[in-house]
């Protein structure tokens, strides 16, 4: 028996094939497109993809419950018969400005930041869709509904609209206590909240995909299909995250720590900090993540600065990311990387900063230059961390998954910025989540717990070493004071 999680990113999608004892029976990658282009024809194809991938690689496999792990805020308008009318309206399209202001002065910040968790942001889906109305008249009023990626996939799939009130909670359209639409938002927006798809509960069965749509996907037609969620309360379960004190950090475009809690958070400190607050995969809690831009910074320095070090890895067979990141020195260095090359994240949201080095003199070495990318990531999520201890979220050790946790240099900075014990989680955390609640929605496992307990395997822990600490201590408080003083940045 093996269940079936599905990871969908906005340039690449994963799946993972697990055994109902946890066991990792394959993990497959498909690359499908561009952010900007993110079309539901290049989905669907890259789900076809992916799960013949999985499948080549277990042959044997007999998948029997299949859950999905999405980004968040994306958005896709459709006609009548459910066909797109356009490509996804993906995460990162902020131009709605001009809405979300109109959202802050008709309902308040405080009052939508209260009811939605969310801090008013022109990245949340209804923001989008009310900038589509603005900009886009003709081909709003030809939209009969509206779809983010997990519940475009079910009702493409034949199972359903549902979507999961996890991923509902990053629309800004959902009443976070009630899970359940708000109608005076959607209304605001233009939107008829029969226009959207069902909210259901991480880990709910739900069906069976129709025939035809099984048969694309190469899925048995008596694979049920379960209720997933947003990636990053996915990535959390799947990391063993949900605990209190437990923090997930997750490296991927954006490098994100996900904090479980046990109620929301949604005082006036929060929300000048902008920390949103979301439903969790796990039932009864919430989820507050904290990120700045990470993958896409290392990326930068590998495609712009590292030629040669990438000629070398090629020569070798080996990741250039190894190779850039061998033999950097072990001490802070003098450099000040502010990683904002698509925008700052949390505590300031600033869409419009920019990314920046300070200190670099004629003696600057090539491993200085890529051990301070790697500083200037790690401080702004220690700034988050510090001010999410700050407003009352407890922390005493982190779990780190993706790309950011198969480097030891890395690894070793984030115990000595962040000051607490690291541990790797092995594998594609999202994907494991989402597994493990597809054996939840088939009654393999009672709760999150049990799924947990059955799925954990964890890696190797990287401790803090004092004398890096207290040294990183003075940088990270450097790193915020020039923030404030370059960017004018008004968070504490």
């Amino acid at each position: 028996m093996s269940l079936l999680g599905i990871d969908v990113g906005t340039t690449t999608l994963k799946a993972g094939l697990y055994g109902d004892d946890g066991s990792v029976e394959a993990t497959v990658l498909h690359e499908y497109g561009r952010l900007s282009a993110f079309h539901p024809d290049d989905l669907w194809s890259g789900l076809r993809a992916a799960i013949a991938k999985a499948v080549a690689a277990v042959p044997s496999a007999e998948i029997r419950a299949v859950a999905i792990s999405s980004h968040g805020e994306s958005v896709v308008p459709l006609d009548d018969r459910g066909r797109p009318l356009s490509a996804f309206i993906v995460n990162t399209d902020c131009r709605g400005v001009e809405q979300a202001e109109a959202f802050a002065r008709q309902f308040g910040k405080m009052a939508l930041f209260e009811r939605t968790g969310l801090p008013v942001h022109p990245m949340y889906t209804l923001i989008k869709l009310a900038h589509l109305k603005a900009s886009d008249p003709g081909l709003f009023a030809q939209a009969k509904r509206f779809r983010c990626v997990e519940d475009w996939i079910l009702e493409r799939a034949g199972v359903g609209a549902f979507v999961s009130a996890s991923l509902a909670s990053r629309t800004m359209a959902m009443d976070l206590a009630a899970a359940t639409w708000a109608a005076d938002l959607t209304t605001f927006a233009g939107v008829d909240e029969r226009m959207l798809s069902r909210v259901a509960h991480s880990g709910t069965p739900l069906g069976y995909a129709s025939p035809q749509a099984a048969a694309e996907l190469g899925l048995p037609a008596g694979a049920l299909w379960v209720v997933g969620g947003h990636d990053q309360g996915c990535c959390s379960l799947g990391a063993g995250g949900w605990r209190d004190r437990v923090a997930v950090d997750g490296t991927g475009t954006f490098e994100c720590i996900s904090l479980s809690v046990a109620r929301p958070f949604l005082t006036a400190e929060a929300l000048r900090f902008n920390f949103s607050t979301e439903r969790h995969t796990a039932a009864g809690r919430f989820l507050t993540p904290v990120y700045c831009p990470g993958g896409i910074v290392l990326k930068w320095f590998r495609d712009v600065l590292s030629g040669a070090q990438k000629t070398e890895a090629a020569a070798a067979g080996r990741d250039a990311y190894d190779v850039i990141l061998e033999d950097l020195p072990d001490d802070p260095t003098e450099l000040t990387v502010f990683p904002y090359l698509i925008g700052a994240g949390t505590p300031s949201l600033a869409t419009e900063a920019r990314g920046g080095i300070l200190g670099l003199t004629a003696s600057t070495t090539y491993p200085e230059l890529a051990k301070a990318t790697l500083e200037g990531v790690t401080c702004e999520m220690q700034w988050n961390l510090l001010l999410q201890r700050q407003i009352g979220v407890e922390i005493e050790r982190i779990h780190a998954v993706g790309g950011g946790a198969r480097s030891p240099a890395w690894l070793q900075l984030k115990a000595d910025v962040f000051g607490c014990p690291v541990t790797v989680v092995p594998g594609e955390a999202s994907c494991a989540g989402a597994a493990m609640l597809a054996g939840m929605g088939l009654g393999l496992f009672r709760d999150v717990a049990a799924a947990s307990r059955a799925f954990e395997r964890p890696g190797q822990v990287f401790e803090p070493r004092p004398r890096h600490h207290a040294l990183y201590q003075e940088k990270v408080a450097r790193h915020i004071e020039l923030a404030r003083r370059v960017y004018g940045f008004s968070v504490a």
